[in-house]
């Protein structure tokens, strides 16, 4: 005689059986919310492709002809392309781009800094928060005709230098083949960092008071609250801001180009960007300048790839 050892069943749990037609009256919701998500995304689909795709396809296509003027066109192959490693405005054209993004460290640290002292209430906080911002109020080409009277030979900047004895560094800031593309970015970095300080603000102001405070009370100077406590907790804002110093200084500078120097003295302010429109509506080269725009267009659009996944990778880092 066997005795079973298998164990014994609990009571079964019935399941309630899902009411008829619910299936059917979620499917035609789920359908309007996507039908209206479509439509509150169509205007802007719809302006991305007439104003940044289409262009784009039209300047490739553009890249590949031959035309004097804007009158009937032929179609070149690669010339375009093959022209741009032996002319050396082009090459100068890019080697300054470098040059401009070298000094990116400068736009991401600088307001960094500045966004820290007004965030901890330094003397002035409030004043110096409204000035620093006004100067992006300023539209850039009115910026550019004012810093080509302070940055004069005989301007305000070289007169305070001549004043208290420093008349060696009274030089030409515009004119000279070294300092006038350094002294572009620093009227760019001026007319454009108060983006970053508010940039900057509005993430500090998500870090707790009592972080600080407690770094303050462990005698971390400054600076060691700087790069130990705000950094590793704005690793997002500054990385968000970083990728949009890194694809916007190559196309912010146009203005100030045209207001200050017009590409020179020589080529030593020359940027890509003014190249184009130089190529394109003074030389009437349309073929030549779209070549020299898409090669632009690659060159941005490398930095901005490596600069995206440098801020997805900071920015899901976790702080220790």
């Amino acid at each position: 005689m066997s005795i079973s050892t298998a164990p014994a069943k609990g009571p079964a749990v019935a399941t309630p059986p899902s009411p008829p037609g619910r299936r059917a009256r979620r499917r035609p919701g789920h359908a309007r919310e996507w039908w209206f998500g479509a439509l509150l995304v169509l205007p802007a689909v719809a302006l991305a492709v007439t104003f940044k795709v289409v262009p784009l396809v039209r300047g490739v296509i553009t890249s590949f002809e031959s035309s004097s003027g804007f009158g009937d066109s032929s179609f070149a192959g690669l010339d375009n392309y093959t022209r741009m490693f032996d002319d050396p405005v082009v090459l100068a054209s890019f080697r300054n781009a470098l040059l401009v993004v070298a000094t990116l460290p400068v736009w991401v640290v600088f307001p960094l800094v500045l966004a820290v002292l007004i965030h901890q209430r330094a003397p002035g906080w409030k004043f110096f928060r409204a000035v620093y911002f006004i100067p992006y109020t300023i539209a850039p080409i009115v910026v550019g005709i004012m810093f080509r009277q302070i940055l004069a030979p005989d301007g305000p900047i070289n007169a305070g230098l001549r004043a208290i004895g420093l008349e060696p560094l009274a030089i030409e800031w515009l004119n000279g083949q070294n300092s006038a593309l350094f002294s572009l970015v620093a009227v760019a970095l001026w007319s454009f960092f108060g983006l970053g300080v508010m940039t900057y603000l509005a993430g500090l102001a998500t870090i707790p008071d009592e972080v600080m405070e407690a770094a303050y009370l462990d005698g971390a100077g400054f600076w060691r609250r700087l790069f130990s406590v705000v950094v590793p907790m704005l690793r997002p804002t500054v990385a968000y801001w970083s990728v949009l110093c890194a694809s916007g200084v190559l196309i912010w500078l146009f203005p100030l180009i045209y207001a200050l120097t017009q590409g020179g003295p020589g080529n030593a302010t020359m940027l890509p960007e003014y190249l184009v429109f130089l190529t394109t509506f003074q030389f009437l080269d349309r073929g030549y300048g779209s070549a020299i725009g898409i090669a632009l267009f690659v060159f941005v659009a490398v930095l901005s790839i490596f600069s995206v996944r440098h801020m997805f990778t900071e920015g899901t880092r976790k702080p220790r």
